[in-house]
C-alpha cells in the first residue's frame, strides 16, 4: 500500500483491488477520473454557496478514492467542512490550491501510467 508521504499520487495496490490488474479497465477508470475532475473543478470556486460547495467537494472525493488518490481525498474531505460557521475567510482559498495541485500531480502519473502502457505495447509486451 502506498503511504500518505509517498511521492506518488494513486495507491496503485488500492486500484488494484477493484480493477484486478486489468490494464483496459484502469484506463478506463482513469479516464473517468480525468472526465470527472474537469467537470466537477470548473464547479469549484470558493465563493460558491455552501451547498455547491459541498457538493462539489464531496464529488471529487468520490473520484479520488475511486482511483485510490488518497491525499487528493483527503484534501477533499477537508475542504467539504468548510461551510457555514467553519467557512474561515481565506480557507477555501488554500483548500482550493491545494486541490487543484493534487488534481495536476494525479494527473501526471495518470499521464506517466498511459505513457508506459503505450510504450509496452509498441515493444509489443
Amino acid at each position: 500500500m502506498t503511504s500518505p508521504d509517498s511521492d506518488t499520487e494513486i495507491d496503485f495496490d488500492h486500484l488494484n483491488q477493484y480493477v484486478g490488474g486489468d490494464k483496459s479497465l484502469t484506463a478506463e477508470v482513469f479516464s473517468l477520473f480525468k472526465h470527472q475532475v474537469e467537470m466537477w473543478g470548473r464547479a469549484l470556486v470558493v465563493d460558491a454557496d455552501d451547498e455547491t460547495w459541498a457538493s462539489v467537494t464531496h464529488s471529487l472525493r468520490g473520484t479520488a478514492l475511486a482511483v485510490g488518490a488518497t491525499q487528493l481525498a483527503q484534501l477533499c474531505e477537508n475542504a467539504e467542512e468548510l461551510v457555514g460557521d467553519s467557512n474561515r475567510p481565506g480557507g477555501r482559498d488554500v483548500a482550493l490550491q491545494n486541490i487543484e495541485f493534487r488534481i495536476s500531480r494525479t494527473i501526471a502519473e495518470i499521464q506517466r501510467w498511459e505513457y508506459r502502457q503505450t510504450l509496452s505495447k509498441m515493444r509489443g509486451e
